[in-house]
């Protein structure tokens, strides 16, 4: 049985994520859903899914990306790439992750690339704002009025949460069912990723 769900399969089913915050006065704490269904954002199956916007399934990321205002969210920086679904990047994100926790040197020299090319994008987020974290877009958007804050989300779309390599100790809160750390990468996907225009390898610095 299959762990992952096409996004493009899904793709009229998948919330559009935008990044957002919970909005109420304190930060809101991720309340656990069954994981039988796949994420409502990505599509992933994940092992860990949290109650959503109408209490619909997300996994860790996505639920992250809707919720800048959480202290996980809060370490991450927002990252410019338009051209990309935001399913495609988060399901990206969540491989290289993992793969920075591989015993195998060759994966994790992979991931850290994929990583930090994702991450390589806050540049673009810091010229259109001054800034790229997280932590401060949740300030402003809590100060903002629910119009002005939808007025805001709407820049916002194109824009992907980026968290550090370390935000994660306990990988169930990334992985799909089935999958361990070790296998998580190997998955047709990544290979499409990696070989894609989605993950376009930077060029060679001249000499």
């Amino acid at each position: 049985m299959t762990t992952y769900l096409d996004p493009a399969q899904v793709a009229g089913a998948l919330l559009t994520l935008v990044p957002d915050i919970s909005g109420e006065d304190t930060p809101q704490r991720p309340v656990p859903v069954d994981a039988g269904p796949s994420c409502r954002g990505c599509g992933t199956r994940a092992q860990r899914l949290w109650a959503g916007p109408g209490s619909l399934p997300l996994c860790t990321l996505c639920w992250l990306t809707l919720n800048l205002d959480s202290q996980t969210a809060a370490h991450g920086h927002l990252a410019w790439l338009p051209d990309a679904s935001a399913a495609d990047i988060i399901n990206l994100q969540r491989r290289a992750l993992l793969g920075l926790h591989s015993k195998v040197k060759a994966v994790r020299k992979e991931s850290r690339k994929v990583r930090n090319w994702l991450a390589r994008h806050a540049r673009e987020v810091e010229g259109m704002w001054g800034t790229s974290r997280a932590a401060e877009f949740a300030v402003a958007m809590h100060r903002l009025s629910p119009a002005k804050r939808d007025l805001m989300q709407q820049r916002l779309e194109g824009c992907v949460l980026i968290l550090p390599p370390d935000a994660f100790s306990d990988l169930t809160l990334l992985l799909p069912i089935g999958r361990t750390a070790e296998n998580a990468v190997h998955t047709p996907s990544w290979g499409s990723y990696s070989r894609s225009d989605l993950y376009a390898k930077p060029p060679r610095p001249l000499d």
